[in-house]
């Protein structure tokens, strides 16, 4: 074990079986639910369903959880697992179809160098994160690359609000409720396994600003209308030929 887990095996923290554990579970159950939606969606629409840096953030992020920083708690690095396999899945279809689906002449140039290079950089952040700041079980981390998917996402939705691709109505509302359940589980999680953290108050800070944006991107994928491209404008000379007829 990673010599970051400093900690009482005893710690009630550590007992699936307490309130917060099991509003915890549920939580990453909704994450489970909400990432085989998108996944179902995506290989509908052929594209991806998740922004570029929330893919590579997130296989940085589970890679860490599952070899690097190992979770104690044998259901918590089930789930670490099992999302790491989705992650596999949705780094295909970002590697299958994301090339194509780039507007940018030069991030359609470079793309796999893009993806690498931000998983890279990702990986080795969030790892300097956990080790200098003794964030002992990468949930802060998790929360960080929380918010930057969760606003990533509302950028993904005017991107795609023309066509609604690769997006899940239904995996937005349950990457909420999965986000509400941990973030609640870890409020009393983090307090327990980082007594010397003074106060909560960037947890607070990750959690509600996350519940919020989320709460946007459902707004705008569920109850806004999809916004019809406008039709292009005639040729100037069919103008001609219709004003003379």
């Amino acid at each position: 074990m990673h010599p970051i887990y400093d900690v009482d095996p005893s710690n009630p923290a550590f007992n699936i079986l307490t309130w917060y554990n099991l509003v915890g579970a549920g939580g990453c159950v909704f994450w489970i639910a909400a990432y085989v939606l998108i996944l179902k969606t995506c290989f509908r629409d052929r594209t991806y369903g998740l922004p570029l840096i929330a893919i590579c953030l997130n296989f940085g992020w589970e890679l860490l959880a599952s070899f690097v920083f190992p979770n104690p708690v044998w259901l918590w690095h089930t789930f670490d697992r099992i999302w790491l396999a989705v992650d596999v899945v949705l780094a295909y279809q970002l590697l299958r179809w994301g090339r194509a689906e780039q507007t940018l002449p030069e991030l359609k140039r470079y793309f796999y160098w893009i993806v690498a290079g931000t998983f890279a950089i990702g990986a080795w952040g969030q790892y300097a994160f956990v080790d200098s700041y003794r964030d002992r079980l990468g949930l802060i981390a998790a929360f960080g690359v929380n918010l930057i998917m969760s606003i990533a996402f509302v950028g993904f939705y005017f991107a795609r609000r023309t066509s609604m691709r690769g997006i899940s109505k239904a995996g937005a509302v349950c990457k909420m409720l999965g986000t509400l359940g941990t973030s609640i589980e870890c409020h009393v999680v983090v307090r327990l396994i980082d007594p010397e953290l003074r106060d909560l108050a960037f947890l607070n800070f990750l959690s509600v600003t996350i519940f919020l944006v989320d709460c946007l991107y459902i707004y705008l994928v569920v109850a806004q209308p999809v916004v019809a491209e406008e039709p292009a404008a005639a040729p100037l000379s069919e103008v001609r030929i219709q004003a003379q007829a």
